[in-house]
């Protein structure tokens, strides 16, 4: 995990260089809502102790309302599944309802670095889901991400999320700490509509 957590930073380092050494704006407006879907790969931390990670895929969706200056609020739904973990006949499935604040340097720029926190609940179903009784049931949780990303405009209206980079903690019962590191990795495409500012 630590070869990945490396890997993470590099890249988002490299972007950086990319964001800071481009000046060029691709439109001087910018929309008032943002709508997206990305595909997001998990690398997950359920067990307590050793690493324990295994890999998850799927996907999210949000919708941003930007109050200016580059500030917004972010409501995100989210769903990851991963079968057979660690070579045995357990799944999970993991999804996630977030809400948060979003903060999006040079909006309007073709190039837009963003930061965002959101908070909310996840939810957890299948064979690897905490249970007293052994029998597989789903359960519900305190969740979080905060990370950030960048969106390169295609288009008045249209964006790619380019890549997007989350701590992902979720505080499921293990029986030790009750909490997981997770590391969450997507890019999508962001739709812009609504007035113009």
């Amino acid at each position: 995990m630590a070869k990945l957590f490396r890997s993470a930073i590099l890249l988002a380092s490299c972007l950086g260089q990319l964001v800071l050494s481009s000046s060029s704006t691709w439109a001087q407006t910018t929309e008032r809502m943002e709508l997206g879907a990305s595909y997001s790969f998990v690398n997950a931390n359920a067990p307590p102790g050793d690493c324990g990670c295994f890999s998850m895929n799927g996907g999210s969706g949000w919708f941003s309302y930007n109050f200016g200056h580059g500030l917004g609020l972010v409501g995100e739904v989210g769903s990851q599944y991963a079968s057979n973990i660690n070579r045995t006949t357990t799944d999970l499935t993991l999804t996630s309802f977030l809400v948060g604040p979003r903060h999006t340097w040079h909006p309007g720029h073709r190039i837009a670095p963003f930061g965002q926190v959101l908070v909310g609940g996840a939810h957890a179903s299948g064979a690897l889901t905490p249970t007293s009784s052994g029998l597989p049931v789903s359960e519900n949780a305190f969740a979080m991400a905060a990370g950030g990303g960048v969106d390169v405009a295609l288009g008045r209206h249209v964006a790619l999320r380019l890549l997007q980079a989350d701590y992902y903690l979720t505080r499921f019962d293990n029986g030790v700490n009750d909490h997981q590191n997770n590391l969450r990795i997507g890019e999508g495409i962001v739709f812009r509509f609504g007035r113009e500012r």
